[in-house]
């Protein structure tokens, strides 16, 4: 299991606040943190991450995929999601924060 978070003061590498694994050949939210912009913006465990910023997640392995989600503290990155258990595609846009674990 991967984590979607760094907390790394010196070089302001943030992420979203949730735990992502391939699961059935999907990227899958795995764990979201309270009070992070996971959280913020309605992810739950289950989710199923489709495109991160618009790039298909489909064959591409964990440790890539949690790359895309870190970044600068502050920046962007959006997220296209299925919520399987409804059967909805939803885009979220995130701001990358600290996460303390």
């Amino acid at each position: 299991m991967l984590v979607a978070w760094a907390a790394h003061a010196e070089d302001q590498v943030g992420g979203i606040g949730a735990w992502v694994v391939v699961k059935n050949h999907a990227l899958t939210i795995a764990n979201v943190l309270p009070n992070t912009p996971a959280s913020k913006a309605g992810l739950v465990p289950g989710f199923v991450v489709q495109k991160i910023d618009g790039i298909a997640t489909a064959d591409k392995r964990e440790e890539d995929c949690v790359a895309m989600i870190h970044g600068t503290v502050g920046t962007t990155v959006k997220l296209e999601l299925i919520d399987t258990a409804h059967s909805k595609t939803n885009t979220v846009e995130l701001t990358r924060a600290e996460i303390k674990r």
